[in-house]
């Protein structure tokens, strides 16, 4: 790598802003304008059937007191609640509500256009070398992570 050329971390850390932006734009205009990309770590690692905020804040690399912050925002949007956990009733799941599914399916489908957006500007065989170039990139870095523990 030359000093001109900006590292790869870069690079990803950059086109993932921009991916959120562009959802950001159409989610804020959509559901609801205090949404910020950080609202979306609890979606993206919620389970369907609920999570733990340690769950949730493990997952997403940040502390439960932030995590919960967010998942306190979304409950009072209306995206999420917190029901008693039926297999350790002193902890509390976080659930999507028929609002957060709703929300989710609206996000998933303008992930699918902005995705399509760079299909027509890599063409499909870029976009799919893109997703497998970046699946490998995860796998040998988790298998190199699990190798040094």
């Amino acid at each position: 790598m030359s000093t001109a050329d900006p590292s790869l971390l870069k690079l990803l850390v950059q086109v993932t802003h921009a991916f959120e932006q562009e959802l950001n734009r159409e989610l804020r205009g959509e559901l609801d304008e205090s949404l910020r990309p950080a609202h979306y770590a609890v979606f993206r690692h919620l389970d369907p059937n609920g999570s733990r905020v340690t769950a949730l804040a493990e997952s997403a690399g940040m502390t439960q007191q932030s995590m919960g912050e967010l998942v306190t925002h979304l409950e009072k949007c209306g995206y999420v609640e917190r029901r008693v956990d039926a297999e350790d009733r002193r902890a509390r799941l976080v659930i999507a509500t028929e609002s957060g599914r709703a929300a989710l399916a609206f996000a998933g489908r303008r992930i699918t256009a902005i995705e399509d957006g760079l299909r027509a500007e890599l063409g499909e065989d870029g976009v799919a070398e893109l997703r497998r170039l970046l699946s490998r990139s995860q796998l040998a870095l988790a298998q190199r992570i699990a190798d040094t523990a």
